[in-house]
């Protein structure tokens, strides 16, 4: 049976040095000619060695020990019976790293090496701590006893590393017991050192190495295959361009994280959860790279999923909010226009031409998002007696109004352009939408980095 290899992690010292810096930053108030004055009260381990201490009073056995200082001691250690667990538990990790830029000497938001961590069960003990305060006079003693009594009440939480991997890092200091006072009363020696004792229990957990080992398998391959004549030039990548378009529908996995939905107006995409609250972009993002000046979105027009024919797409970039990214529209990825465009939408009950609108004039059209009633005065003033219902498209061909698309009349898709404010409208069969604004569901869109 072979010898297990050598390791030393210095943990339990790294619990003394902690325990030290807990009681080094008390301080007491001193009045002086120029005013009050606060002194800090040194702490230091009190395990120094007979050399040391004999060094430290210079070589003079009619020196002191000076005050007030805060000295800690290790009076035992045993182990805790009471938190012992499995110890053969052994938890495994997976850690990836981002990958470090050795030229920027920067961390990059694509994925770095990858590691494997078994960790195993660590094993429980308890630390008794003595603290001696040393002061000269009872003021100084209250002073500092009344800062600890309101901190320990009765215990801290402390962590002894910044370790995310380490999950015995949390641990607790908890005061036990206090002892007033060193001397005997009266107070007839010539000592003039008075030590109040504090007894403390710390609960810590010694852990063995753990084992870390790099993953060497492929985590993720990308391959874009294509078939070009020799007589064909390689596509450009500067912009959007249709080489993406070649790519065949079969070859594509799309992937929404977290189930994400997209709100998409005029300038704006923004990040939603089912419910509408928004969420932060780079959270996102940095699952597979960052924005670069050719990144876009492409957003299904079609009621398919799986049909990403009929597409808008747009450019996008970093806003300084985090929820939303600037978003501008290539109108040439539009389905192209069944109508001829319009001049505006309007409310035909509420304006007339001459009253809210131009004159009459050849060519004019309007989408009307209200009915005209039959026999009415509105009717009169646009020269329909009959009236016409709503969602249609009138067009004034120079001597009267006419209907030039009765929506009533048709269950299939029309595009049609608004002039007034350079949108383009659909009607869905049902009723007239952007063509490309609005929410999308899970799926119906995708960000190309």
């Amino acid at each position: 049976m072979s010898n297990m290899d050598y390791w030393y992690d210095g943990q339990i010292r790294r619990y003394l040095i902690q325990l030290v810096r807990v009681f080094s930053h008390f301080q007491i108030a001193e009045n002086t000619s120029s005013g009050v004055k606060f002194n800090r009260v040194p702490c230091k381990y009190a395990a120094s060695s007979r050399m040391v201490a004999q060094i430290l009073k210079g070589n003079s056995e009619n020196v002191i020990n000076s005050a007030p200082q805060i000295t800690i001691s290790l009076q035992d250690i045993s182990i805790a019976r009471d938190r012992t667990q499995d110890p053969f538990n052994v938890d495994t990790r997976q850690v990836a790293e981002r990958e470090w830029d050795r030229e920027s000497g920067r961390y990059t938001s694509e994925q770095g090496n990858l590691y494997t961590i078994q960790r195993y069960m660590p094993v429980p003990y308890d630390l008794t701590l003595q603290v001696d305060i040393w002061t000269t006079n009872t003021d100084a003693k209250l002073q500092l006893l009344e800062q600890m009594f309101v901190l320990f009440n009765p215990a801290i939480e402390l962590q002894s590393n910044d370790n995310p991997l380490d999950w015995s890092n949390v641990f607790t200091l908890e005061l036990d017991n206090i002892n007033w006072s060193s001397r005997t009363v009266p107070a007839g020696t010539e000592d003039t050192l008075d030590i109040a004792t504090m007894t403390f229990t710390v609960p810590i957990w010694i852990s063995p190495p753990a084992k870390v080992t790099r993953q060497k398998i492929i985590q993720k391959i990308v391959a874009d295959i294509y078939t070009l004549g020799l007589s064909d030039d390689l596509p450009t990548l500067d912009g959007y361009t249709d080489f993406f378009r070649d790519i065949p529908e079969d070859a594509r996995v799309t992937i929404t994280p977290n189930d994400y939905w997209l709100d998409l107006s005029a300038s704006e995409a923004i990040l939603i959860q089912k419910g509408g609250l928004p969420q932060v972009w780079q959270d996102l993002i940095e699952m597979q790279g960052e924005l670069g000046s050719a990144s876009r979105l492409e957003v299904n027009l079609s009621n398919d999923q799986e049909d990403f024919s009929t597409v808008a797409v747009g450019f996008v970039a970093a806003t300084s909010n985090a929820q939303v990214l600037s978003f501008t529209l290539d109108e040439e990825t539009l389905p192209e226009d069944t109508l001829e465009p319009i001049d505006g939408v309007i409310n035909p009950v509420a304006s007339s031409p001459g009253f809210g609108l131009p004159p009459e004039a050849p060519g004019q059209r309007y989408l009307l998002i209200n009915s005209i009633p039959e026999n009415t005065n509105v009717a009169n003033v646009w020269g329909l007696p009959d009236g016409v219902d709503n969602d249609v498209i009138l067009e004034y061909d120079g001597q009267d109004w006419v209907v030039d698309f009765d929506a009533q009349e048709t269950n299939a898709e029309n595009y049609v352009t608004n002039n007034a404010t350079g949108e383009q409208l659909r009607w869905t069969g049902e009723e007239w939408i952007s063509s490309w604004q609005g929410t999308y569901n899970p799926g119906f869109w995708r960000l190309i980095l």
